[in-house]
């Protein structure tokens, strides 16, 4: 098991083999959107994650929905 500092770093690395860009936080986003998703990490802490505003615009220009 990896050192807790790294997991919000795991949790980025792996979306971005996926080609997602993600913000990580331990606090909830004030405003959820469709895009918000959160995880409990191995060592018990909960982790919210969505795409950051770069990636929901090259979506959007994509044409992803």
């Amino acid at each position: 098991m990896s050192n807790h500092d790294s997991c919000p770093t795991v949790l980025k690395d792996r979306m971005a083999l996926l080609g997602i860009e993600i913000h990580v936080s331990t606090l909830p986003p004030v405003v959820s959107s469709p895009w918000t998703e959160w995880l409990t990490c191995p060592h018990g802490t909960k982790f919210w994650y969505e795409p950051t505003t770069d990636q929901r615009a090259a979506w959007a220009r994509d044409g992803v929905t």
